[in-house]
């Protein structure tokens, strides 16, 4: 067996939803610029992307995140995940700073404050700290708003004014979002974003919500990405563009947005920066790897698990 090139990530997941974040690696950029080093991530690197995220290393809810020096922050994040995923994520922010803390591959700061460079702006994560241990990362939004609809029986949300989600409420077809009901909610998903992708509509994710009716600002959600793919959270752009859409609504201020599975985030407007919001969250570390490319791996682009 010939060991052609090592891989050494850490895996981590924010309230269900799954990072792979590469430390070390024979990935390589050109330069130190992090819109370049983006776009050279997202055209380039196949066999290593494929590599990290699909079976039988990964799954389709994995989600990749490659850290790399910065010259105007603590350290450079790029993203790359399945055809159909976002590749900018707020819990990756969450995650990777949590990883880096908790294995000692990050420079303490003195009061655990860490800016991240993404081809999205820097990104402030403040960690919390308890003998090594981080039990909770916090961060802000950028400016989230309510835009016209293209979709009739839809509210459009845009998330950072970068990422738009269309948002459903419940149909009466569907008794709630629960495990039980799974099997409906999934075919409702892969149904509509099907729809709207041959109908060309421009959307990074939809939303369907049900409000629960012993509290005003507590949801239960389900987020499809573009392929039809149920996230593994709550979503922390999901979480946002609830709450947009309700404080404009309503003026709710607080949302707590409950997943199929269980899981949940709250999410808080900054009363001083109309259209922003701060989120709360505890990342785990799951394991640390060391992963191979055997170029005699007949299966060493991986597969996706039906």
């Amino acid at each position: 067996m010939n060991y052609e090139k090592l891989y050494c990530t850490i895996d981590t997941h924010v309230v269900g939803e799954p990072f792979r974040i590469v430390i070390q690696s024979p990935i390589a950029f050109s330069g130190v610029d992090v819109n370049s080093n983006h776009t050279e991530l997202a055209n380039n690197f196949e066999t290593e992307k494929n590599l990290l995220l699909n079976e039988p290393r990964g799954h389709r809810g994995m989600n990749g995140c490659i850290v790399t020096s910065s010259l105007t922050a603590d350290f450079q994040l790029l993203f790359f995940t399945h055809k159909g995923g976002n590749n900018f994520k707020y819990e990756g922010l969450l995650a990777t700073v949590t990883a880096l803390i908790e294995t000692g591959n990050l420079k303490r700061t003195t009061d655990d404050s860490y800016k991240v460079e993404t081809a999205h702006g820097i990104y402030t994560v403040k960690a919390h700290v308890n003998d090594q241990e981080v039990t909770a990362v916090e961060l802000e939004s950028g400016v989230c708003t309510v835009t016209e609809s293209e979709v009739d029986a839809a509210a459009a949300v845009s998330v950072d004014n970068t990422r738009n989600y269309l948002i459903y409420n419940l149909p009466e077809s569907i008794q709630g979002i629960g495990l039980e009901h799974l099997a409906a909610v999934s075919d409702w998903g892969i149904a509509k974003t099907v729809e709207l992708t041959n109908a060309n509509i421009a959307y990074d994710g939809v939303i369907l919500v049900e409000k629960l009716q012993e509290s005003s600002n507590s949801v239960r959600s389900v987020t499809f990405e573009k392929d039809g793919y149920i996230l593994r959270s709550p979503g922390v752009d999901s979480s946002f563009a609830l709450l947009t859409l309700l404080n404009a609504q309503e003026s709710i201020t607080d949302l707590e947005n409950e997943s199929i599975f269980g899981s949940s985030l709250t999410v808080h407007s900054l009363l001083a920066n109309e259209g922003r919001y701060s989120v709360t969250a505890v990342p785990f570390v799951t394991g640390s790897h060391e992963f191979i490319f055997d170029s005699e791996d007949p299966l060493k682009n991986g597969f996706i698990l039906a």
